[in-house]
């Protein structure tokens, strides 16, 4: 039977998977309605950091939560800080741009290179995306921050082997 960690970890894996889905549609939506002009680099970002998170989750962080026998804790450590590092910047740096103002202010809809997306029809819908897939970067950095530490505390369980890829014998078996 699979210990509790184990249950956990793959069961955030999924959690995880699901934002980082849901934070992709809303910036492909995005970047779809960009009437004109380039794409706001937020955007951009926040693309970046979801597919970085994809391809980390799905080539390696969810089999090694499946497949013990692949699970190297440093590994899934280090690829859960930087998906932590990444969410946590484009998390930020979207609520700086909309600095959580209304959607219902026309003025912020227009000024705003995120909301009013080179002249797109309907700016406010683009703020509620955009307001949305916000939300969705700080949920998936709590999620990512949570594999961190589980796997930050599998680093603690790793036992020291010794050259010959035995473990040592204390010095009363010498």
């Amino acid at each position: 039977m699979p210990s509790f960690t184990k249950i956990s970890a793959i069961l955030l894996r999924l959690i995880e998977l699901t934002f980082i889905t849901i934070i992709l549609a809303l910036s492909g939506a995005l970047i779809e309605q960009q009437f004109r002009g380039g794409t706001p680099t937020r955007v951009n970002f926040s693309i970046f950091a979801a597919v970085f998170a994809t391809l980390s989750l799905l080539l390696y962080l969810i089999p090694a939560s499946i497949f013990s026998k692949i699970d190297n804790p440093i590994a899934s450590t280090v690829l859960d800080g930087l998906n932590c590092v990444f969410l946590l910047s484009a998390g930020i740096a979207m609520a700086a741009q909309l600095g959580g103002r209304s959607c219902g202010n026309k003025e912020f809809l227009l000024n705003n290179g995120i909301t009013n997306g080179g002249g797109y029809f309907s700016p406010a819908k683009r703020c509620h995306e955009a307001n949305a897939m916000t939300a969705f970067h700080w949920f998936a950095f709590a999620a990512f921050l949570g594999s961190f530490a589980i796997s930050a505390y599998g680093i603690r369980g790793m036992t020291t082997r010794s050259g010959n890829g035995g473990s040592r014998k204390p010095m009363s078996q010498v």
